[in-house]
């Protein structure tokens, strides 16, 4: 299967993290200050990337969601209001996409065909999902984790894509040791560049291009500490959530410096052959 040399699907899953908080709209605003940020990284590199939005966004921040468009930006699904996909059934999901797909209308969005389930949540257990997605209109998604993980994860899936019930499944991109995601969330936060910088190069002289995913809070180093939903109300990883925040734009920059590119997934998935997934 013949790829392009140096991409980086860099990807924002854009969600606000108080909508899963009881009260959590007592906590300060962040989402548009640090999707500024983002735009402000990408505009700089003059880079175009994929944001994954949840749908309780587009319909918070229309003017947001415009911005992200008029830049050049692909708007992808994840999901109406962030449930994982094991809290839900192949009806309740289909409401979901259904709930999520008005909202992108009323706001004029283009044709949309990429997909994030939350918490890369789409395992063995769930890929009923792929079948609902399909129904919709939905060409890819980016949601497994192939490896065993304390949240959700795909063991056996694989590093390589593959198409199930027609839709073009792309695992995130794992570090070669550690089995986890290599670039993205707090992962990225986690470890120093040493050790990101031999298997991104890795990846470039194979052909194969590098997938992340950043949230609004990665970079929030001002956000109120409260408990992290989607955790099993780990401290250890509660902590984890905001360790060293303020390393990620330094890290981006350095895995930029290595050549990299920086697309959408769709433009990717059209300039490439994928006849032999």
């Amino acid at each position: 299967m013949p790829l392009a040399s140096n991409i980086f699907l860099f990807s924002i899953d854009l969600e606000d993290v108080r909508n899963l908080l009881p009260e959590g709209k007592l906590y300060r605003e962040r989402v548009p200050q640090m999707t500024g940020q983002y735009l402000a990284f990408l505009k700089k590199h003059q880079a175009r990337c994929t944001f994954f939005v949840v749908g309780d966004q587009l319909r918070a921040y229309p003017d947001l969601i415009k911005q992200i468009i008029d830049d050049g930006h692909e708007i992808a699904c994840h999901t109406d209001t962030h449930l994982p996909l094991n809290k839900l059934t192949a009806q309740l999901f289909r409401a979901d996409m259904d709930s999520f797909l008005k909202s992108a209308h009323k706001l004029s969005i283009g044709n949309i065909t990429g997909f994030r389930a939350p918490i890369f949540s789409l395992t063995e257990q769930t890929a009923w999902a792929y079948s609902v997605l399909k129904e919709f209109g939905f060409t890819y998604s980016s949601s497994v984790l192939p490896a065993k993980n304390p949240l959700y994860g795909w063991e056996d899936f694989g590093p390589g894509f593959k198409l199930i019930d027609g839709i073009l499944e792309m695992p995130i991109t794992l570090h070669p040791l550690f089995k986890t995601p290599l670039a993205g969330g707090v992962y990225l936060r986690m470890f120093p560049f040493f050790m990101l910088k031999s298997p991104i190069k890795n990846l470039t002289q194979k052909a194969i291009p590098l997938q992340s995913y950043l949230h609004p809070y990665d970079i929030d180093c001002d956000q109120e500490r409260f408990m992290h939903p989607g955790i099993n109300n780990s401290k250890v990883y509660n902590y984890l959530m905001y360790y060293n925040r303020s390393s990620v734009f330094t890290k981006l920059e350095r895995i930029m410096n290595l050549g990299l590119t920086i697309i959408p997934y769709n433009e990717y998935l059209t300039s490439v052959n994928l006849s032999n997934v």
